[in-house]
């Protein structure tokens, strides 16, 4: 009889990578694994690095994929396989789909669906054979951000291995310190797609303050792709409180805030800012990019 199949989505995360050691360690012996990463082009390049450093130590035969949007309308998204080197670094499978169905926003929040789950299914499907109905997919969840979880996780066939056995940040953060390379990012706030607009405010204008030049790809979707796929002609604005990217980049500019900063979890920093509900409030994506985390 054939082995119980486990697909992990590996999305680049200190998370999601310790959650890929726990899974290969448990299950590499009675278990058909096949772990993914889907690149959409605007991941930081130390993302990328850290994935491929993950793989080569570890030897987990990690699949880089990238989804190859069909621009005739109706048809799916589909595959291809790259590689650390050839993996795409300017947005271009992002492009594609924005090309296509226009831009993702709070109303339109389909590109983790399009950019990620998509290319990691149909790799499983064509690549491998595997039907929905033969595997659960592995999600790097930790128990600190239950509310991330899925609504449809038996529906959608979903496994969340850290939440389920209790792991926090402060237990991922452990587990990698023994690690021999890190994730190099100056903060959470750089992690996933860079400009994501899933991410709070607080981070994106601490993004902007650091370096404009992060918010150059969506500016020029906006020009190019804002009425794209909408019925009326209206233009789309990519990020919350209908904001364009250059609105974004004058509040850097011009707003007075306490920037982002990393937070020892289960510590007090005096220069924390509290809550604020315009500059904190962000979406699952925002904190890191896990497939069914939009459901």
């Amino acid at each position: 009889m054939s082995k119980p199949k486990l697909a992990i989505s590996f999305s680049g995360g200190r998370t999601s990578a310790v959650m890929t050691k726990l899974c290969v360690e448990k299950f590499k012996d009675t278990h058909d694994i096949a772990i993914t990463f889907a690149n959409t082009g605007c991941e930081h390049e130390n993302t990328l690095k850290f994935v491929n450093d993950c793989d080569k130590h570890f030897g987990w035969g990690v699949v880089w994929v990238e989804a190859v949007v069909n621009p005739e309308k109706g048809k799916g998204i589909r595959h291809k396989i790259v590689t650390y080197e050839t993996a795409a670094r300017n947005g271009e499978p992002f492009e594609a789909h924005y090309a296509k169905e226009g831009i993702s926003n709070a109303a339109t929040p389909h590109c983790t669906e399009r950019l990620k789950e998509r290319p990691m299914i149909s790799y499983l499907t064509r690549e491998l054979g595997w039907k929905h109905s033969d595997y659960w997919t592995a999600i790097g969840i930790r128990a600190d951000e239950l509310d991330r979880v899925s609504q449809k996780r038996i529906e959608k066939k979903l496994l969340y291995p850290l939440a389920d056995a209790g792991w926090t940040k402060e237990d991922v953060k452990k587990e990698c310190a023994s690690w021999p390379f890190d994730l190099e990012l100056k903060g959470e706030h750089y992690g996933n797609c860079v400009w994501c607009w899933k991410k709070s405010m607080r981070k994106l204008l601490t993004l902007a303050q650091d370096d404009e030049s992060i918010f150059d790809f969506p500016k020029r979707m906006e020009k190019l792709y804002a009425t794209t796929n909408v019925p009326d002609g209206t233009p789309r604005q990519q990020f919350r409180n209908h904001m364009t990217t250059k609105d974004l980049l004058y509040m850097a500019r011009t707003k007075n805030f306490e920037p982002y900063r990393d937070i020892e979890q289960g510590t007090f920093n005096f220069f924390q800012p509290s809550y604020d509900v315009f500059l904190d409030t962000g979406s699952a994506c925002g904190e890191s990019c896990e497939i069914g985390a939009d459901d």
